[in-house]
């Protein structure tokens, strides 16, 4: 067999490269973009320098991303799901695959400190979601689940359902949650939250928080004043033109920026999904016991 020529080598030797180049592209991709961002707010790709986050900044796959005592960020999924993130917050998307043809795939995210709310899209209806915590894994079918870690004392001392509790507080807006750990598997439903200590304690008993405190945690998920979520101009009522009306939304649910439920997508799809309808209350209250018997 004869030998290849110089030329034959190069034209190998270039499609090799090409090759390894979108390969590393590809591992590259972003899968998640910044649907709104209050400073300071950055994002460490693996391997990458760490760099400020600005509305439509692509977040590829295990980067962490993490906020300052100031900072908040919305991060948005083709799927239409979303998760904001509140102040001193630390968060890592560690997987997202998602089939748009049949509405199906997988996400999980590590949470190691901080407030967040994830909004879920069409994953999370089908396989599921998965927001893992130092103290317990939460998985996620259907709608909306806010976790805060750690619980504050600050917040704890303000409700008599959470007096002298400590570890990660998880609280079950809407859908389906199930909290897993080393010990124990426990089911919230919406309405309700509790409280697990670490990986190795028993999860507790579910139980309901005071509207009081659910806003208190809403507001540390909320642009602070001042802040606008990354946009650059925020219409004002004495700004709008002639035939326009200027109308204030009071959503309990809003998050950093102008876009709480993902009704504007970062990836172009307007409106919000069918996945997301009905999920925009702070939180889905259960029906009270009855008193009687059958």
């Amino acid at each position: 067999m004869k030998g290849l020529d110089a030329s034959r080598l190069t034209g190998l030797f270039f499609i090799l490269l090409s090759t390894t180049a979108l390969v590393a592209s590809a591992d590259a991709e972003g899968f998640g973009r910044v649907g709104a961002v209050n400073q300071q707010a950055t994002g460490t790709p693996p391997g990458g320098a760490t760099r400020t986050l600005t509305v439509g900044a692509s977040i590829v796959v295990k980067e962490r991303v993490r906020t300052s005592a100031s900072g908040s960020t919305q991060i948005q999924f083709p799927d239409q799901s979303a998760i904001n993130l509140g102040a001193n917050s630390d968060l890592v998307i560690d997987q997202f695959v998602y089939n748009p043809g049949a509405r199906s795939g997988s996400m999980v995210a590590t949470a190691s400190r901080g407030v967040l709310r994830f909004i879920g899209g069409n994953i999370s209806h089908t396989a599921g979601a998965t927001i893992r915590t130092p103290s317990a894994s939460v998985g996620i079918r259907g709608g909306m689940v806010t976790v805060m870690l750690p619980l504050p004392p600050g917040i704890a001392s303000r409700d008599p359902a959470l007096a002298g509790l400590q570890g990660t507080l998880v609280i079950a807006n809407f859908g389906q949650i199930t909290l897993t750990n080393n010990v124990s598997t426990v089911n919230l439903k919406s309405g309700f939250a509790t409280v697990i200590g670490s990986a190795n304690s028993a999860i507790p008993a579910p139980f309901m928080i005071s509207d009081a405190t659910l806003r208190l945690i809403t507001q540390l998920l909320n642009s602070k004043q001042g802040q606008s979520g990354g946009v650059a101009n925020v219409v004002k009522p004495g700004q709008v033109p002639a035939g326009y009306k200027y109308t204030v939304l009071s959503d309990p649910t809003e998050p950093p920026g102008t876009d709480p439920l993902g009704y504007i997508s970062i990836f172009g799809t307007s409106g919000k999904g069918a996945s997301q309808t009905g999920q925009g209350g702070s939180v889905s209250q259960p029906p009270p016991p009855s008193s009687g018997g059958d």
